[in-house]
């Protein structure tokens, strides 16, 4: 998408990045006996490395620990609280350490396992802060039905109207740091952490130029986004956590959003313990980086899942030689002989 409008002319900003706080990275950190910032770096590294070697066109890689990106989250936390936007309570209920999110009793189940990963949760009751995001359900919901093309394909919309037709609760954004340190601080309490995703969702609006109260000196700043597109299985935290947090902070939301499906293996999800990853970067040392973008492009219908096998990559790296190949040579060879 950023190389069609680059090339009609657009100017174009394509942001991606990593979100390097929360629970799992600390965790990791300690398996590997290193620091969190010390993982955060090494991992930001291979990820630009592996964005370089696939010839992915991004103009700003965002980090979460980027100074900037602190001073932008604590400034809107501080907004918001002032503004009695975020309140504390006592929170009670189950919590998944790998998804770093609380669920409800019925979404747990009597096995009291994690809707998402499958792992098992643990019972946590502490101290939190909550952002008002129940006060903004008409007001998101207005935004949906006034704009039918603003979260695409339709089937995804679909799925966020019907997540609204519950009440909307509101949302845990921080955590103590007697139980996680490993985070932004509260501006307002310096004894917990912003939420990873709380923290994560606004590194856009960071990656996008927008000003801090140390960092007044950036410029051209491009935000709201004209498109952001995500994964269809963190839908409900773009389009209904992320647009309440801006309505609260009266940013404007991003113009459109786009959930695109999963790359199945063989049928199955992908997963480290089943050993069906398939490795694009060995794919693209083998085929090259236009073999690897042609399947994807070619294979998957945009907001579906679509499953990967060799063959079907086999016949897809054909295709690409063979058919487009073969029309490029002619059409070149006709514009050289034929054109005065």
């Amino acid at each position: 998408m950023a190389r069609y409008r680059r090339q009609t002319g657009s100017e174009v900003e394509f942001l991606t990045g990593t979100d390097e706080h929360g629970q799992k990275m600390k965790g990791a950190a300690a398996q590997k006996g290193t620091q969190p910032k010390k993982l955060a770096d090494e991992m930001a590294k291979k990820f630009e490395a592996a964005w370089a070697d696939m010839d992915i066109s991004f103009d700003r890689f965002i980090r979460t620990t980027e100074t900037a990106h602190v001073d932008v989250v604590q400034d809107i936390l501080d907004q918001l609280w002032k503004n009695k936007e975020i309140y504390s309570d006592t929170y009670s209920g189950w919590y998944c350490i790998h998804e770093e999110r609380y669920w409800t009793p019925k979404e747990v189940g009597e096995e009291h396992l994690c809707p998402d990963c499958k792992r098992p949760v643990e019972y946590v009751e502490e101290k939190n802060y909550f952002f008002r995001m129940g006060n903004y359900q008409e007001q998101l919901l207005d935004h949906i039905r006034k704009h039918p093309d603003w979260i695409i394909p339709q089937t995804r919309r679909n799925e966020v109207l019907g997540f609204l037709k519950q009440p909307l609760e509101d949302l845990s954004i921080s955590r103590p740091k007697s139980r996680l340190d490993w985070g932004i601080t509260l501006p307002f309490d310096d004894s917990h952490v912003c939420y990873v995703w709380v923290d994560a969702l606004f590194s856009y609006v960071t990656g996008s130029n927008f000003p801090g109260t140390q960092s007044e000196n950036l410029t051209n700043c491009c935000w709201p986004a004209d498109l952001q597109v995500v994964g269809k299985d963190i839908l409900t935290t773009h389009s209904v956590y992320w647009p309440t947090l801006l309505m609260a902070s009266n940013l404007p939301l991003p113009k459109q959003i786009l959930a695109h499906g999963w790359w199945l293996s063989e049928n199955a999800k992908m997963s480290k313990s089943m050993g069906n990853v398939v490795d694009p970067l060995q794919l693209r040392e083998q085929f090259g980086t236009d073999a690897v973008r042609w399947y994807l492009l070619r294979d998957m219908p945009t907001g579906s899942d679509a499953t990967f096998t060799k063959e079907r990559f086999a016949t897809r790296y054909e295709e690409l030689a063979n058919v487009l190949g073969n029309l490029a040579s002619r059409t070149i060879s006709m514009i050289a002989k034929y054109r005065s």
